[in-house]
Parts: C-alpha cells; sequence; structure tokens
C-alpha cells in the first residue's frame, strides 16, 4: 500500500511540475500594445519612454497613462491587459503567476486535501493487515 501511495505522489508531483513548466512558458510571453490613447508612456528598466502602437512589452515592464486616454496591452490567446487613464501599473501575463480564483483555488485544495489523505495513509499502515485506521492518542 505505502508503494502505490508514493508511486501517486510521484505522478501526482511529476503533472504538477509539468503543469508549472507551460505556465512558466505562458509568463515568458511578450505582448504588443495595441491600443495608446493619449500619452502613454513604457519602462522597461531603462526608465520611462514613449511608446505607441506595435510596441513590444512583457511582464514586469511599466506601463502609465498620463491624464484621459488608456493603453491595451495584448499577450495573444485573449490575454489582455488595460491600463486607464492617470494610471502606471507594472505589467502582470494575465494567467500567469498562482492568483486564486475559482479554478486555480480548486486545483490548490484539491491537492491540498489529496496530499493530506496520501500522508495518512501512508501513515496509517503499518502491516498489521487492519485495514485504513486512523491513530488516536489518549
Amino acid at each position: 500500500m505505502k508503494r502505490s501511495v508514493a508511486y501517486a505522489v510521484v505522478v501526482g508531483f511529476s503533472f504538477l511540475g509539468m503543469a508549472g513548466s507551460a505556465m512558466a512558458d505562458a509568463c515568458q510571453a511578450t505582448g504588443t500594445l495595441t491600443e495608446a490613447v493619449g500619452t502613454v508612456l513604457v519602462d522597461s528598466g531603462q526608465g520611462f519612454a514613449n511608446a505607441g502602437v506595435g510596441t513590444s512589452l512583457k511582464g514586469g515592464d511599466k506601463v502609465s497613462v498620463q491624464g484621459a486616454g488608456s493603453a491595451v496591452v495584448d499577450f495573444g490567446s485573449s490575454r489582455t491587459v488595460m491600463v486607464p487613464g492617470s494610471t502606471t501599473t507594472t505589467l502582470q501575463v494575465p494567467g500567469c503567476g498562482l492568483a486564486v480564483d475559482s479554478s486555480t483555488g480548486l486545483v490548490v485544495g484539491a491537492v491540498a486535501v489529496g496530499g493530506g489523505v496520501a500522508a495518512a495513509i501512508a501513515l496509517s499502515d503499518n502491516g498489521s493487515g487492519n485495514g485504513f485506521i486512523f491513530p488516536v492518542s489518549p
């Protein structure tokens, strides 16, 4: 029983590693400034400079819209970031990182519960043949 739990844990962590790798690739995506209304400035680590439609951006770059106006950065696959007027924003690629929403919260919860159940099974299987037992201390 312990061996099957160990295999399940290894397979589970391998899956999470592959999913994390795919997410890391998505986080490296570059975006394009597709809309610039008003004065739009971009800082990619060299200080703020004027930016126009077609400017290439990545996560971590800062976008500032001075006064009235707006900017839209498109990272592809229906992932856009809108920066409203009179705002400075550090870009985060949508879908990148572990922001807890309804889907990632469910995944994190399932991993936590699954890990707890696997640990309980592994710790309670002492070879006595009594099956699934949770030890209780007095």
